[in-house]
């Protein structure tokens, strides 16, 4: 088996561990303090005396540490799409496990995101985990989505605050991916204390930390649902993008193959989305017929 397929596959059991986290978090958050940015150190210790949310966090850890497995070994913008890929499986557990109905349009959706994967396999050779990047083009991407996110935040009306702390957080979550991906390429080219002393660590923390606080508060004050979605849409092209930008991730080996993975990173946007209303079910209950309607 080749790195690069262990870095997918590690890629596909960290979706499953985040998302999980993610949506056991939803049920301890709404009984934990409320979660104020401008008070770290209180919110945190309401989160963590919270056990559903803590249970969550243990979850989201493990699946962090397999993601940044993943990044060490596979490119960026396949890493992220296999992560959007673990959606397809949890779907259906949530069905068996949890009695969670399926909508016609979930099923859709988790049947294209299949398919997606397998456009995306087809023809990826293990060299594409090598990318380089430039600091200056890392530096500006990452100034770039902060700016989109800042100007997400402000630009929201009151009665959209918790849908713009969605998209806030998936866009400095794929920012910060991009940071992370610098890291794991620095660490295998010199070692992790270059990637330690590196900057983009900094910028990693940073961006993750205020991406964790504006979704937890997302879900604080909003509807799962469309907080969810926007965070997973906003996430999956924010890196997918920076995976091409910065690292210069190859799309295929010939023309056909490229074809095919364009084709297979559509699938997967248009997946996610489809399947938004599976991870908001089995959170809180709730239901969507239609993922269009998502507001």
């Amino acid at each position: 088996m080749s790195r690069l397929t262990v870095g997918l596959a590690l890629a596909v059991l960290a979706s499953l561990a985040l998302n999980g986290s993610y949506l056991v978090q939803h049920g301890g958050v709404a009984d934990a303090v409320e979660v104020d940015i401008r008070r770290p150190a209180h919110t945190m210790r309401g989160l963590l005396t919270t056990p559903m949310w803590l249970l969550g966090g243990v979850i989201g850890t493990v699946g962090f540490v397999l993601h940044i497995s993943a990044l060490s070994l596979a490119p960026l913008a396949y890493v992220q799409a296999f992560l959007a890929g673990g959606l397809a499986l949890l779907a259906p557990a949530s069905a068996i496990f949890l009695g969670h109905r399926l909508t016609r349009a979930e099923i859709v959706g988790a049947s294209l995101m299949a398919v997606a994967l397998v456009f995306l396999a087809v023809g990826l050779h293990a060299s594409s985990a090598d990318a380089r990047f430039g600091n200056g083009h890392l530096a500006a991407y990452l100034g770039a989505s902060v700016t989109l996110a800042a100007v997400a935040a402000v630009a929201a009306p009151r009665a959209r605050r918790a849908h713009a702390f969605g998209l806030v957080a998936g866009i400095l979550y794929g920012a910060g991916d991009c940071a992370l991906k610098a890291l794991t390429g620095i660490a295998r080219r010199h070692d992790v204390v270059h990637a330690i002393l590196s900057p983009w660590l900094v910028a990693t923390i940073v961006m993750v930390g205020v991406a964790f606080f504006a979704f937890q508060r997302g879900l604080q004050t909003g509807r799962a649902l469309p907080v969810i979605a926007l965070m997973s849409a906003a996430t999956n092209v924010v890196s997918i993008l920076g995976g091409f930008i910065v690292f210069g991730d190859p799309l295929g080996k010939t023309a056909g193959f490229a074809t095919l993975h364009v084709f297979g990173f559509v699938l997967v946007a248009v997946s996610a989305w489809l399947l938004a209303p599976a991870q908001a079910a089995v959170t809180v209950g709730e239901r969507t017929a239609d993922p269009a309607t998502i507001s």
